[in-house]
């Protein structure tokens, strides 16, 4: 059960609402644009300037309706924004009466429709909302009725309530003249941007930029992002919450796209834009033929986008070619091809006798010896005696250096010693034909101590 204290400080804080609402609505700080003298002046001209239509094709910065133009732009946006403030007050004045009134109905012009119907009315029943709400909104209404439609509203109160849809309607009224007038215009002022994305958003995309020059001069990133408002999320996580589109995001083709084709789609209306508002700007096509040509070019891009890819075919193979094919010839080539040529080793490796078993893979690596395990086929070691091996002259001038160094043709690498089969090592005189003359016998006339002696008498003894 809820506490009665609890029930009865909710309905002193709403009353509370209410006498803050009455003394804003008193003193009217929001609806201070109804009593503005420049702007009941600028609507008055706007009427009578909207009663005659435009004999010249294009308006520029140098005509007198031009900066009208821009004045009502901005005069629009300051009623959208009075319009929500009020809307507020209200919401807060009816809330005693019916508190889910204002989830279910979230625009403030269908809001003020459907307070001016209710009003203080119990039964909802008997009210037909068919003309205004579709047939979900009016379930929900009598459902929510039945919950939470429990009190009435004062005399003042409703008085109050009257007033401020009044104050609302009247100023939703001022604002579609002043669209009217400008959608009236903008074809003589921007016909590309206007065929490209409508004469309303034209309007809020030159009024926000200052004019069709600097729409011009602005870059697409910057139009893309204009209008946009950065939303509070009180500590929410922004991961499944769409971008803001800005002023693009008010067109049917983005509201309809996907999460993931509205920003692709808000960027190339930011691009043709861009294109659209110099070509106003140079007024090099006052029929508006280019924006026409860039929405056609827009829209056939984007359902390309739209379409789910083709399947992935597989690609047969291609016939094949009986005729013999040239080849590239010559030594290079041959070179080319004697270098990349199967060895030998690796022929008789691929190859397996005929009725023999293959043998065993090489540790699992499905590489077999082939012929070779099976000690058949010979291996041919082919050497090439085509060049002759060549020195450089360097090595030639050492060698010829080391054969003069070493006395003779011997080189330096002839030995004394020498190494045979029967008694192994044995030492042998380098000069040639020395063994014939060493005589059988070691005392004979041959020997050493005869020639001593012979010489000693030939040249006496000479110690």
């Amino acid at each position: 059960m809820i506490d009665k204290d609890f029930m009865q400080d909710l309905e002193d804080e709403e009353e509370q609402q209410i006498v803050e609402a009455k003394q804003l609505i008193e003193d009217e700080p929001t609806c201070s644009l109804l009593k503005d003298n420049k702007f009941l002046q600028h609507y008055q001209r706007v009427q009578e300037v909207s009663a005659y239509q435009i004999q010249d094709e294009t308006i520029d910065a140098s005509h007198e309706e031009y900066h009208l133009i821009l004045r009502s732009n901005e005069y629009s946006t300051i009623i959208d924004q009075e319009i929500l403030n009020i809307h507020k007050q209200l919401k807060d004045v009816y809330h005693k009466k019916f508190p889910e009134l204002e989830k279910i109905i979230i625009n403030p012009i269908e809001y003020v429709k459907i307070v001016q119907l209710i009003r203080n009315a119990i039964d909802l029943q008997a009210i037909d909302f068919s003309k205004l709400l579709s047939g979900q909104q009016v379930v929900a209404v009598n459902i929510a009725a039945k919950q939470s439609l429990v009190s009435q509203l004062s005399e003042e109160d409703i008085a109050l309530v009257d007033q401020l849809c009044h104050k609302i309607e009247t100023l939703d009224t001022y604002n579609q003249k002043i669209i009217c007038y400008i959608e009236s215009r903008m074809k003589y002022i921007a016909p590309n941007v206007s065929a490209l994305i409508g004469t309303q958003l034209a309007s809020k995309l030159m009024a926000a930029a200052g004019g069709i020059e600097k729409l011009a001069n602005m870059p697409a990133g910057n139009i893309q992002v204009m209008g946009s408002v950065k939303k509070n999320m009180l500590g929410m996580s922004r991961a499944m919450h769409n971008r803001n589109t800005g002023y693009f995001g008010t067109l049917e083709i983005v509201q309809k796209a996907s999460g993931k084709l509205q920003n692709q789609i808000v960027r190339m209306l930011a691009t043709n834009v861009a294109k659209a508002a110099r070509v106003d700007n140079m007024k090099t096509c006052p029929k508006g033929n280019v924006g026409e040509d860039l929405r056609i070019k827009m829209m056939k891009r984007y359902q390309k986008i739209q379409e789910p890819p083709p399947a992935k075919l597989e690609k047969p193979l291609p016939i094949p070619d009986e005729n013999k094919k040239r080849r590239r010839g010559g030594k290079r080539f041959r070179k080319q091809k004697e270098r990349l040529a199967m060895t030998e080793v690796r022929k008789y490796a691929n190859r397996l006798k005929f009725g023999l078993e293959a043998e065993d893979e090489i540790k699992d690596t499905g590489i077999g010896l082939g012929m070779l395990s099976q000690g058949i086929g010979k291996v041919k070691l082919h050497i090439k005696k085509d060049k002759p091996i060549g020195l450089s002259k360097k090595l030639q001038q050492r060698l010829a250096q080391t054969k003069t160094q070493s006395g003779g043709g011997t080189g330096g690498l002839t030995s004394s010693i020498a190494f045979t089969p029967t008694q192994g090592i044995e030492l042998v005189n380098p000069e040639p034909g020395y063994l014939s003359k060493v005589p059988d016998q070691y005392f004979n006339r041959e020997s050493g101590f005869r020639t001593v002696l012979r010489k000693e008498r030939e040249f006496g003894r000479q110690y």
